[in-house]
């Protein structure tokens, strides 16, 4: 069954974006775009629920040969593991529900069909990166999640802000692809092959094993860490992050998309996917971008009021949290965590559009509802921020909000459950165990190794999940508490359709751990056995390991850190003893500090932004040159401007100079020699050689002619004379010989 469910998960998404391909071509327009997109997704769906059953400890890749260049063959195939089904799962039901709530939140649009149409194509780019079993699957599939951003997110391309948003994430993320294609060029030249399994001995992730211990590893690091620089540019790490909080100039749904199933989830399955391969120097690599990604990006998010941008710059800081995972050896916690966040991130974003939404009326046209005119409100109490010239949109600028949880009782209900889950709030929330499984694996290798690089980011991390419960507070407190601050936009608000509502009351239910439980604690369902090259020193995951996690109260994707040690000691008893009492001694340090930087964060935005015992305008002032470095974020952009961009064009302008004088000059001077002297000289000896012969030659004739035709007298006797002597001569020839 494997091979017909992942052709219909590819299928479906795949044919509805043909189907409005063709029928655009034909100049008509298919009327329910949006209904066949949604259908093909909730196929895709389906199945990828079926797959549950099919996955195995040791599953085989279903790879047929795609393409032969001389001696060398390339593959193309399916690989179906726990890791693969639970990507499936995650992108099928989140893209399903950002269908159906755009049927509600697009509504209206001139280009409604095409918005689905690109949506499904969307979809299917990521599917298909999933299942490949082999790089250049992956890189085509890659490609194309890049493709189909800078579509959607330059939907409405009308806006210059909207142009300018979708080139610069295609663009920022084509660095870090650079970086990645040059590392599997270096695979492919050490291995002779691009297929991460293939069933037999060939597949890099069992030829790598060779190569431990050997001097291949300096150059196995450098093709790891160029492996990643994908990854930094489509997940948004430092300093490839700049382009996400500008995709915001897309759709809301687009949004929700890219930030919780597609895009950039894509460079976390890639790092998790490429595990096997990673070494300590590329690992360690991995773990200090993405500990210092998600202190950067959350420290922003702290001082930003444009609501999207404040979950866009928390998605980055939660990317960095997965990164961090997985470089410090916990993979299976990174995908737990980009498993969880995908939901409670998804539901944050269709929340945010649910409140964008409620402004419809405010605003003549549905296409400006989202994008009016670039222009900041002016308040007293706010003059600090807009001393930097910020331009929010007025039904995305929470100061123009509050209140609204009157308004909006489902909307806010099931932003608040988000928000509790990304917010670490113990035990109830699936966010909570997720988190908890990455801080008590980052500490339980630094107590285990004794490890300074790891207290390093365990710090970090923890120090990023009080400010996320901290900002994430802050918005729930300024859109849906206190007093309305924008009295007509309030009185316009009012709860969205049931459309849009439905897909967030689900994935407030999937933000909940028992849902979860229910779907994924299959005794079949367990981790694939995975080879890793610098073993014992990462968690292995044992094929024996199931998903539930009593240690953990919860667990998607199986063993616990605790484990995952007792196993790396193999037969060394003593070791593994030592070991699951370290890790399960730093699981529960982390969880208390947890709790405890997570309530902090709620206390602090509770006391700043509901009950307003202290000022933000105040502290703001104090330390003026923090704020101005996180409200400038760290000033990334104003350097690429003043240095990468102007160097850029100053580069242009240069070779533009080059050419003018120095190319130009040589082919100028090149004609004038030609204009000059050569063809002078041809001209001569055109004029005297060629037309003197020519000339000379018509003298001749000219003159032989003139002779000739003085026999030509017109005078008829003559002419009968001539015959007769002409005859009388032929006979006398014949007679005397």
């Amino acid at each position: 069954m494997v091979v017909p469910l992942i052709s219909i998960i590819l299928l479906a998404p795949l044919a509805a974006f043909t189907l409005f391909a063709v029928l655009g071509l034909a100049k008509r327009n298919f009327p329910r775009q949006d209904y066949l997109s949604t259908f093909a997704m909730l196929v895709a769906l389906g199945c990828s629920l079926l797959l549950i059953q099919e996955v195995t400890s040791d599953p085989t890749p279903l790879t047929v040969e795609w393409l032969s260049l001389g001696s060398v063959n390339f593959s193309m195939g399916f690989y179906l593991d726990s890791v693969t089904v639970i990507m499936l799962i995650v992108v099928t039901l989140v893209s399903s529900l950002v269908h159906i709530f755009s049927i509600g939140y697009m509504h209206g649009d001139p280009r409604y069909p095409r918005f689905f149409a690109f949506l499904s194509l969307f979809s299917f780019s990521m599917l298909f990166l999933v299942v490949s079993d082999n790089l250049l699957g992956i890189y085509i599939g890659w490609e194309l999640v890049g493709l189909c951003s800078y579509l959607l997110i330059g939907f409405w391309f009308e806006k210059d802000t909207a142009a300018n948003a979708c080139k610069k994430a295609f663009l920022t993320t084509r660095v870090g692809d650079v970086g990645m294609f040059i590392g599997m060029m270096m695979l492919f030249a050490k291995f002779g092959t691009l297929s991460l399994h293939d069933g037999t001995e060939s597949g890099i992730f069992t030829l790598v094993e060779g190569l431990s211990g050997t001097g291949d590893m300096v150059w196995l690091s450098v093709a790891g860490i160029l492996i990643f620089c994908g990854a930094v540019g489509k997940s948004a790490q430092v300093p490839l992050h700049t382009w996400l909080p500008d995709a915001m100039e897309g759709p809301t749904p687009v949004s929700a998309l890219i930030h919780a199933a597609t895009m950039v989830a894509a460079g976390v399955y890639l790092v998790a996917r490429m595990f096997p391969i990673l070494t300590p120097t590329s690992s360690l690599v991995i773990a200090y971008v993405g500990g210092i990604t998600a202190l950067v990006a959350a420290t922003i998010a702290i001082v930003r009021f444009d609501i999207k941008r404040v979950l866009a710059y928390s998605t980055i800081s939660q990317l960095g949290y997965m990164m961090l995972a997985i470089g410090a050896g916990s993979y299976v916690a990174g995908l737990f965590h980009l498993t969880t966040h995908a939901f409670f991130k998804a539901l944050l974003f269709l929340g945010s559009g649910s409140v964008i939404h409620a402004f419809h009326a405010m605003h003549a046209h549905h296409d400006d509802a989202e994008h009016p005119e670039d222009t900041a409100h002016e308040h007293d109490d706010n003059s600090l921020v807009h001393e930097h010239g910020a331009e929010i949109p007025p039904d995305q600028d929470m100061r123009n909000m509050g209140g609204l949880r009157h308004k909006m009782p489902l909307t806010f209900i099931t932003m608040l459950i988000a928000t509790l889950s990304i917010s670490g709030v113990p035990f109830v929330f699936s966010g909570f165990w997720s988190k908890d499984k990455i801080l008590g694996g980052v500490l339980g290798r630094a107590m285990e190794w004794s490890s300074v690089h790891h207290y390093i980011l365990f710090g970090m991390a923890l120090l990023a999940a009080g400010i996320t419960a901290f900002y994430m507070f802050r918005l729930i407190f300024m859109t849906f508490f206190g007093e309305p601050r924008n009295q007509e936009m309030h009185d316009m608000a009012h709860e969205s359709p049931w459309v849009m509502v439905v897909p967030l009351i689900v994935l407030a239910a999937l933000s909940f751990p028992v849902v979860n439980t229910i779907w994924f604690n299959k005794d079949n369902f367990k981790p694939p056995k995975q080879p890793h090259i610098h073993a014992p020193q990462h968690a292995y995951v044992s094929p024996d390991s199931k998903i539930g996690d009593a240690n953990f109260g919860f667990s998607l994707f199986g063993v616990s850190t605790a484990q995952a040690a007792e196993e790396d000691a193999g037969p060394d008893t003593a070791h593994a003893d030592d070991a699951h009492h370290i890790h399960h001694l730093a699981h529960n340090i982390a969880m208390v500090l947890s709790i405890c930087v997570a309530g902090l964060g709620i206390l602090l935005s509770w006391l700043f932004y509901h009950r307003r015992r202290f000022s933000a305008e105040g502290v703001a002032t104090t330390f003026r040159p923090v704020y101005n470095l996180f409200w400038n974020k760290y000033y990334f952009d104003e350097f690429y401007d003043g240095v990468l961009v102007a160097l850029t064009v100053w580069k242009s302008r240069l070779f533009a100079k080059f050419d003018l004088s120095f190319i130009d000059g040589i082919v100028n001077g090149v004609g004038k020699v030609t204009r000059d002297v050569l063809s002078a000289f041809i001209g001569f000896f055109d004029n005297r050689v060629v037309d003197g012969f020519v000339n000379r030659v018509a003298e001749v004739t000219w003159a032989a002619g003139g002779r000739i035709r003085k026999i030509q007298t017109g005078a008829i006797q003559t002419y009968l004379f001539v015959v007769l002597g002409g005859i009388v001569l032929i006979i006398l020839i014949f007679r005397l010989f």
